[in-house]
């Protein structure tokens, strides 16, 4: 494709040719999750005998109880990975990034770009993580002296990030301004667990994953502009949300920290209520009418780890409404991982790509924000994981 000439005015495919996975070594079980939720519960009971306050009420106290069952039973995870303190999600990022350009035929001076999909940056404003990794990769900045280009965009809506950095990924390539671009799905959601409250307390974990989307003709494209489907609810914002931190609320006290009101709550009924019937029904069905496909077409299915219990209901209407494919997750073993989420599945269950396959890739999130993709394997994958 290098050699045809006005490659500005023609239009290609899409295919993803590697995905590579990193999960740090440090796993905490469902019990460790149980115990530091108890120790917060006496941390703030100690905090209130000192200010003459009485201790937490029984309805009050419920925030703090989970076990290993309880778990399991309504969320499905059991266990998640921890990163170390001082490792950041650029370094999540870069280690996936690093396995993959080691262990295929991408070099790095090939790459055109990165498309960094996070909701919790390395650093508050900048600089931003696709320009680290473009430094940690040794992508040069110059070529013979002069400032090669290069695309550098960080892209944040919540849950969905990773399915929305495919559409930004698609309309690059799909455009012939670029050949080959990282797109990265990489979150340390364990520095935004609110510990006074189980609701994320008990689902988060850290990774990081790049898949490697590169040019292909129109007719070995696996997407199509047809094939992307979004929406989004902002009157719903506050139903998953940071409180304070931002720009429009700053953190103005240490009780802001200490009472973890710069961490992440959910309002995890009205998410039931709200988005699993959203996205086991309207919502699929709006993206298959837009491709021109039915739920039977489908043979692999693969759902942001929100929660798997949840995850299930969305499957069975799925079914009702003629799903009879295998469905991708990472077995409860790392838990919420964000924008890592549906990437770190496809690389767990990499027997299952296999050429000829059509698939959906549905995630959902905070905004509330839902991104759907339909498309098929064309061509066989490298999968890459560091587990």
């Amino acid at each position: 494709m290098e050699n045809e000439p006005d490659t500005a005015m023609r239009r290609y495919g899409m295919r993803i040719a590697a995905i590579s996975a990193y999960a740090p070594r440090n796993r905490i079980s469902n019990r460790r999750i149980a115990a530091r939720l108890r120790f917060e519960r006496m941390r703030v009971n100690a905090d209130r005998r000192r200010h003459g306050l009485g201790p937490l009420q029984t309805k009050e106290k419920k925030v703090y109880a989970t076990s290993d069952r309880w778990i399991q039973r309504f969320i499905g995870f059991k266990e998640r990975r921890f990163a170390a303190e001082g490792e950041g999600t650029i370094d999540l990022a870069a280690r996936a990034a690093l396995l993959l350009l080691n262990e295929t035929d991408l070099k790095a001076s090939a790459v055109d770009g990165i498309v960094f999909g996070s909701v919790t940056p390395s650093y508050l404003s900048s600089p931003p993580d696709s320009a680290l990794l473009q430094d940690r990769l040794g992508i040069l900045p110059f070529d013979g002296g002069q400032p090669r280009e290069f695309y550098c965009i960080d892209s944040s809506l919540a849950c969905s990030t990773w399915v929305a950095c495919l559409r930004q990924a698609y309309l690059l390539i799909s455009s012939g301004a670029v050949r080959n671009l990282l797109v990265i799905g990489a979150d340390k959601m364990s520095d935004a667990i609110n510990w006074q409250d189980r609701a994320f307390a008990t689902v988060l974990g850290d990774a990081g994953t790049v898949a490697w989307c590169t040019a292909v003709p129109v007719e070995e494209d696996w997407f199509g502009p047809e094939q992307f489907w979004s929406w989004a609810s902002g009157r719903d914002g506050d139903i998953i949300s940071t409180p304070v931190g931002g720009s429009k609320s700053p953190i103005h006290s240490l009780s802001d920290v200490t009472d973890y009101r710069n961490r992440l709550t959910m309002d995890g009924a009205m998410v039931k209520e709200l988005i699993v019937p959203l996205v086991g029904g309207p919502a699929a069905k709006a993206a298959l009418r837009k491709a021109g496909w039915t739920m039977d077409m489908l043979d692999l299915a693969a759902l942001h780890e929100a929660n798997l219990v949840l995850n299930q209901s969305i499957v069975e209407q799925w079914s009702g409404s003629g799903f009879h494919g295998k469905v991708l997750d990472a077995g409860g073993m790392f838990g919420n991982t964000t924008t890592a989420s549906i990437p770190l599945a496809l690389a767990l269950n990499a027997d299952a790509l296999n050429v000829g396959s059509r698939f959906i890739w549905a995630a959902f999130g905070g905004g509330l924000t839902v991104s759907i993709v339909l498309g098929q394997i064309r061509h066989d994958v490298r999968v890459l994981t560091a587990v």
